[in-house]
This record gives structure tokens, C-alpha cells and sequence, in this order.
């Protein structure tokens, strides 16, 4: 069985977890800091979509993003990105190894049915976020790590809290609920800071901000 996280569960007072992810304001924005994150870890791009089992991928998400033309496409593709970048950093914060991601249904396999005729597009478009989100991830010190995670969990309510709040006895289902959980929280806020300014020209805030004010 692989090996739980060795890190001591958080607590959920954490402040802004997100201050280790500056990731800016727009869809395309994030496309373009994912992107720069693939590039930085070019040289071990290869073996980690052999670890990952990644076949069908995008060369870069920033071109792909900013040319779409159909609305309903165009919000399934940030979707995707969306998606796999919040679920690569979650589970690399999380300290799970490419193996073990790919192993519990993390990295899409076939294509996307949500739109005709863009299922393989929308899947290469998520499984590179995930790297782009596995390489962001890489560059966390664990105490950053730490504090993303109970950030998330911290946003979750008591409920959600009380059920994903980690645990070293879990089965893996329970750890694979628990990350899924943690990268929903970290997408929504994600998107959240990018429907707050489309455009990019308002002045910076938190991005729990506006889900605080939902």
C-alpha cells in the first residue's frame, strides 16, 4: 500500500494559504503562469508523463485558452485547466508521488465527453495542468505545503471539515475523497479570483474575499 503523507495533520487556522500560489487574475493569466511552470521543469517533462501516464497533453495551455472561440467550449476548457492544475498542486502538496496519482484516478485516461469533438482536447488540456500544478507544487517549502492544506480545509464548513480532516488510519478512498475535496476548495477559489476581474484591472484581493462574500 503506498505510503500516507509524513506530514502532521494541519489545523485550520492557517490565514491565507494561498500566499505560496501567486497565480494572477485572469483565465488566461493562469494559463500563462501554468504554462511558465511546464517550462521550468522541461527537462523532466518526459519522465513524468511516463510516471503519470500522460499520452494525450497540450504543448502549452496559453495558446489553446486564448483561441477559443466558442463560449460553451471556452468554459469547458478553463474548466479542465482549472481542474487539473487545483488537483496537481493539492496532491503534490500533499506530498503523493506521480505513481501514486496516477495510480487513484488523478490523471485522465480517456477523452473528455463534455463537448463534441474536443474530448482529447479537453483531456490533454487537464492532464498538462495537472503537471503544471505537480511542477508549481514541487516548488513549496513543506511548511507552505502545510499551511495550503489547512487553508483549504479551513474554507471547507464544519461538516466537510469534519469529514475530510486527515487522518493516519484512512483507506485510500478516504485520502482520494480527502485531496478531491482540497483541489474543489483550491479550484473554486482559483475561479473565483478569475470571475471577480475578467479582465485583469482590478486592484489585487484575496480571493477568499469574494467566496466570503458569497
Amino acid at each position: 500500500m503506498a505510503a500516507q503523507p509524513d506530514f502532521t495533520p494541519p489545523s485550520t487556522d492557517a490565514g491565507d494559504g494561498l500566499a505560496g500560489l501567486p497565480l494572477p487574475g485572469t483565465a488566461l493569466d493562469v494559463a500563462a503562469h501554468a504554462d511558465s511552470c511546464l517550462a521550468m521543469i522541461a527537462p523532466t517533462l518526459g519522465p513524468l508523463r511516463v510516471a503519470l501516464g500522460v499520452s494525450v497533453f497540450c504543448a502549452a495551455l496559453s495558446p489553446t485558452l486564448g483561441n477559443a472561440r466558442d463560449p460553451a467550449l471556452g468554459a469547458l476548457q478553463q474548466q479542465e485547466m482549472l481542474a487539473g492544475l487545483a488537483h496537481g498542486i493539492v496532491l503534490t502538496a500533499a506530498r503523493r508521488p506521480p505513481i501514486w496519482i496516477k495510480q487513484h484516478g488523478f490523471v485522465k485516461m480517456w477523452p473528455v465527453r463534455k463537448h463534441p469533438g474536443h474530448g482529447r482536447q479537453l483531456q490533454g488540456i487537464y492532464n498538462t495542468a495537472l503537471m503544471a500544478g505537480i511542477a508549481h507544487a514541487r516548488r513549496l517549502e513543506q511548511a507552505a505545503a502545510r499551511d495550503l492544506i489547512a487553508f483549504l480545509l479551513g474554507r471547507m464548513d464544519e461538516p466537510a471539515r469534519r469529514q475530510h480532516g486527515s487522518s493516519a488510519a484512512w483507506k485510500p478512498r478516504q485520502w482520494e475523497a480527502h485531496h478531491r475535496a482540497c483541489a474543489d476548495i483550491l479550484q473554486q477559489e482559483i475561479s473565483c479570483r478569475v470571475a471577480a476581474d475578467p479582465a485583469g484591472t482590478a486592484p489585487a484581493r484575496r480571493p477568499s474575499d469574494c467566496l466570503a462574500a458569497a
